[in-house]
């Protein structure tokens, strides 16, 4: 069909989404709280699970934030090489990702997202939907771009505007290591599958604020878990598939492995971004391709404030449970948003980035063991949960949609995902241990030192609340009984 192997690798594991999807809607739909990934395990695995699991999402997620700010610096300054190519402007920017100006402007980044989170959020998530259909908009430029354009163009421009065609840089990728004629062997498929299954992700933490859906929260739910998944589907099999066609295989994926594997040979430092293909094609057209990158810098930055949002309804829920002091968790009588949670959020983020522009090896952004072990647990705690729902709280299984299909898909889910997370996430992700290195130098150098640590921190963390909420006369375990106010 003339795919590529990671489309393939997206069918197949996309459509297994679709399962942990409809498990989410049935277990939350019940339970629609905010801060679900914790509430929900509290509830039905015991509160220990619920808090080791959004400890963990917690800190899977924070680091990234810092690599959100890298790329959309990285974003911005291809926009301004788009408007040099199109011959708008001589600028040229590559002082942009240099270690000084990166570190403030991507701290700005950074404080532009949290600031958005202190919004109401009625005014938030309106500000959130218009630069989402903004992004969406930008899609469809592209996609009635690519299709205009021909390789042809694109080769005759390449080369007048950027000094190489198509054909040199496939040859440099070539001499650089890559091979147009390469297989797949068992370490290069499972690493496949690791970007894989981290990326095919995000659809479903609207259930992490189910409680602020309204109307009928299974339709809420229903809508945005598996159109959120549809979408990415679609353009990930459609949309990556139509530009392939277009620009060349060989052509497209040597430029990206140029750009991750000997960058100062990438054409202009950037990987083959779409607005960039159609601009270097039809420079002409340069303001539909500048409304492409600049939603392409929004789309990027708002991962920032929409997982801020996600993180903080989490930790407002562990106040709610007395898992940490009441005070981090007051909602602000104005901003109706908890104000100490937010500004804690945007100090983390900015030492992460600055970590990441100053001293990379120690972000956790960059070691293989932190996503791999982080995220582990929102991959199999809904199936448990599932599992556990009929047996723990009887009480709520006939709002359960779909209920006579829940411990099926439960079981399913946990036969696809435990022999793919091993492969993908253990044998994908994490580089085996080199001839010579010692077990501590491996787990120092791949962060499983680390990600221990930050775990056993969390587990001691949660041991010292619930002994000194027990010498208080607190009943700590009736607490988890109960369905924590919204």
């Amino acid at each position: 069909m003339g795919w590529s192997p990671y489309l393939w690798g997206v069918l197949l594991f996309g459509l297994a989404n679709y399962i942990i999807g409809i498990l989410y809607i049935q277990i939350t739909t019940p339970m629609p709280r905010s801060g679900a990934d914790y509430v929900i395990p509290a509830r039905l695995m015991g509160p220990f699970w619920g808090w080791i699991n959004s400890w963990m999402i917690l800190w899977s997620w924070t680091p990234v934030w810092s690599w959100m700010a890298w790329v959309t610096i990285r974003n911005i300054k291809q926009l301004v090489d788009i408007l040099r190519i199109a011959g708008v402007t001589t600028a040229s920017v590559p002082w942009l990702l240099d270690t000084p100006t990166a570190a403030w402007l991507g701290s700005v980044i950074l404080i532009a997202g949290m600031l958005i989170v202190m919004m109401p959020p009625r005014r938030y998530y309106r500000i959130i939907a218009a630069l989402g259909i903004l992004s969406i908009i930008s899609l469809l430029i592209i996609a009635f771009g690519t299709a205009v354009v021909s390789q042809s163009a694109l080769a005759q421009n390449m080369k007048a505007l950027m000094g190489v065609s198509p054909s040199e840089l496939i040859a440099t990728a070539v001499k650089d290591g890559y091979d147009p004629a390469g297989r797949f062997d068992m370490t290069t498929a499972a690493g496949m599958a690791g970007y894989i299954l981290f990326v095919i992700g995000g659809y479903q933490y609207s259930a992490s604020i189910s409680g602020e859906l309204r109307g009928d929260v299974k339709k809420s739910l229903t809508i945005s878990i598996l159109g959120s998944l549809t979408f990415f589907m679609i353009f990930s099999l459609i949309f990556i598939w139509f530009v392939l066609a277009q620009f060349g295989y060989d052509f497209s994926v040597g430029w990206s492995y140029l750009f991750w594997s000997a960058r100062s040979d990438a054409p202009l430092m950037l990987p083959p971004i779409n607005a960039l293909l159609t601009t270097i094609a039809a420079p002409s057209l340069w303001p539909l391709w500048l409304i492409a990158a600049v939603a392409a810098i929004i789309g990027v930055w708002l991962v920032i404030p929409a997982s801020m949002l996600y993180i903080n309804r989490l930790a407002l829920a562990w106040g709610i449970d007395r898992l940490t002091p009441k005070s981090l968790s007051d909602v602000h009588p104005k901003f109706r948003q908890p104000m100490k949670l937010v500004i804690l959020e945007g100090i983390i983020a900015v030492i992460f980035y600055l970590l990441l522009v100053f001293a990379p090896d120690f972000n956790p952004v960059n070691y293989a063991w932190w996503n791999t072990l982080m995220f582990m647990p929102s991959y199999l705690f809904p199936a448990i949960c599932a599992l556990l729902l009929p047996r723990r709280r009887p009480d709520l299984l006939k709002a359960v949609p779909w209920r006579s299909w829940l411990a099926p898909l439960a079981v399913l889910w946990l036969v696809i995902i435990v022999p793919f997370y091993i492969f993908a996430g253990v044998i994908g992700s994490v580089p085996p241990m080199a001839p010579g290195l010692s077990v501590w130098e491996y787990a120092i150098s791949t962060g499983l030192t680390a990600t221990a640590v930050t775990i056993i921190i969390g587990i001691i963390i949660y041991l010292i609340v619930r002994s000194y909420n027990l010498r208080r006369g607190i009943d700590f375990n009736q607490i988890f009984k109960l369905i924590p106010p919204e």
